[in-house]
């Protein structure tokens, strides 16, 4: 049976969960923020900063994704939010990226790899916003920032591609360029980012963004490990993602809506299948342990 055939059935009971692979370290950190606030960006609940409630479909966000090992990033640039990520520190991949699918006017940014951005709050660093690495707020603090996230030396020469979870050529401007962040980035086959998934890339903006007055789009990984001793990761550190994983939900002038997802495989022949949006979610809630619901809000 391939990969395909397996789940275009509907899955049997869950075979793993997430939530019981996390270190003590993690544990103790999330007690520490749920005790403390956390620091600036990183949220408890993405409901606590309106703005970046709004991208996602009625304002609410995916069920059952997180865990104590991941972290809620409202992506901010320059002092505004263009994105939502929800990040595992611990496989330093986001799990997924929410955000509102927009026309694109611009052209992709002319940014080298070592350039792209970091998130300091996940070192705890009291910044606002995502910063360059060249950045003097960074610079002190460089190995401490390291440590918490991907950077470009992970990515360096190791064969795979840096796969936006929310793609530059759905923004515009300065939302284009808030998506070069590596809590925005997973390990992605070259093959697969630019063939198969890049057409289901294309298919939002050119097929589904014209017919819709808006589109909130909710795009993931599933793990292939939750430690290097299983799975596959980059230098011991950043884990490969074995699917990448997309939902849409389009609200039309009506009042209707239209609703898909997508799971695409990391792995040669870099299939992609159209699932239906509670397709999707027997898929998440099988590797996840519990019901996963992508739009609580209501859009199948």
């Amino acid at each position: 049976m391939t990969w395909a055939e397996h789940y275009m059935k509907e899955p049997a009971e869950p075979r793993r969960t997430h939530n019981l692979n996390m270190g003590l370290a993690t544990l103790l950190l999330a007690l520490f923020l749920i005790c403390h606030g956390g620091v600036s960006e990183i949220l408890q609940s993405f409901n606590d900063v309106p703005h970046c409630q709004n991208f996602f479909h009625q304002g609410q966000e995916p069920i059952r994704l997180d865990s104590p090992s991941t972290a809620r990033i409202c992506q901010r640039l320059q002092g505004v939010y263009y994105y939502a990520t929800l990040y595992h520190r611990d496989a330093r991949v986001p799990i997924y990226s929410a955000y509102i699918l927009e026309k694109s006017t611009t052209s992709r940014p002319d940014l080298s790899s070592s350039s792209w951005y970091l998130e300091p709050m996940l070192a705890e660093l009291p910044q606002e916003n995502m910063l360059q690495p060249s950045h003097s707020a960074l610079q002190p603090e460089l190995a401490r920032v390291t440590e918490s996230q991907a950077v470009n030396d992970d990515y360096r020469n190791s064969g795979l591609t840096r796969g936006h979870l929310n793609p530059s050529g759905h923004h515009s401007s300065e939302s284009q360029l808030s998506t070069f962040t590596y809590t925005n980035m997973a390990p992605q086959q070259g093959n697969f980012n630019s063939g198969s998934w890049n057409n289901y890339e294309t298919f939002l903006k050119d097929s589904v963004l014209p017919s819709c007055s808006q589109t909130h789009v909710i795009t993931g990984v599933i793990l292939s490990g939750f430690n290097p001793e299983e799975g596959v990761w980059l230098r011991g550190r950043v884990n490969v993602p074995t699917f990448f994983w997309s939902a849409f939900c389009c609200v039309r002038g009506d009042g209707s809506r239209r609703a898909e997802g997508r799971l695409g495989s990391n792995v040669a022949p870099y299939e992609v299948l159209t699932k239906s949006v509670p397709q999707l979610e027997s898929v998440l809630s099988q590797e996840y342990g519990q019901n996963v619901l992508l739009f609580p809000g209501g859009c199948q």
